[in-house]
């Protein structure tokens, strides 16, 4: 979930270019709405964003009362150090900031979905 066009289109291009289906979503409740419609494996949620925030959108799901959407690892991106800290406050399992490396980011997603931790050193959620 990015709100704006330009990143969300090219998170989304490099994403796919490594064999993932992203589902851009430009706000939270979007993204909220998408994810119930179709349980994601992983959500990327930015946190300013019109509406609600990136990190409403993570208690929104932790409260669901679909097990899925309730466990779903989010990773959060953030160019502010407090997002961040809200972003993880909220559910995420981590945060990056912005901009940020896209290599860094997809290795974090792979070690994520194969079940590991964010960032290396970090115990298990």
């Amino acid at each position: 979930m990015e709100d704006n066009e330009t990143l969300r289109t090219l998170l989304a291009q490099v994403l796919e270019g490594e064999g993932y289906v992203a589902i851009p979503a430009e706000s939270g409740e979007e993204a909220l709405e998408v994810a119930r419609l179709a349980p994601p494996d992983l959500c990327l949620v930015d946190h300013v964003m019109p509406g609600m925030s990136g990190a409403d959108l993570i208690r929104a799901l932790r409260l669901s009362t679909d097990d899925r959407l309730r466990t779903v690892p989010a990773i959060g991106l953030s160019a502010y150090e407090g997002g961040r800290t809200e972003l993880v406050a909220a559910g995420a399992i981590g945060a990056f900031g912005k901009p940020v490396a896209y290599t860094a980011l997809l290795d974090g997603i792979r070690r994520v979905l194969e079940g590991g931790v964010l960032f290396e050193g970090q115990a298990p959620a």
